[in-house]
């Protein structure tokens, strides 16, 4: 899936990074990558303050496991909603 984000960011896998969502942490995750939720049924897509999360989840749950625990805020769906992930452009 290929998706841009509003401020331009692009939201698909980076090619020259390799991220494994189910060892990969919250704390983990470069600080070059911005995290976007999509739900499928609605279309609505978010950008998710990874920092805020980091304190109230804990910064060691895994992007799969978070992944799973998604909740649309515009239908609330459930099932099926993806994590994306955004490389940040470098000056």
């Amino acid at each position: 899936m290929n998706m841009r984000h509003r401020r331009g960011i692009d939201l698909a896998p980076p090619v020259d990074y390799a991220v494994d969502l189910h060892h990969e942490t919250l704390g983990s995750l470069q600080e070059m990558f911005v995290l976007v939720a999509a739900c499928p049924v609605c279309l609505k897509s978010a950008s998710i303050d990874r920092w805020e999360l980091g304190r109230s989840v804990g910064k060691h749950i895994t992007l799969a496991n978070l992944a799973k625990k998604l909740k649309c805020s515009g239908c609330g769906n459930h099932a099926g909603n993806s994590l994306l992930l955004g490389k940040l452009p470098r000056d």
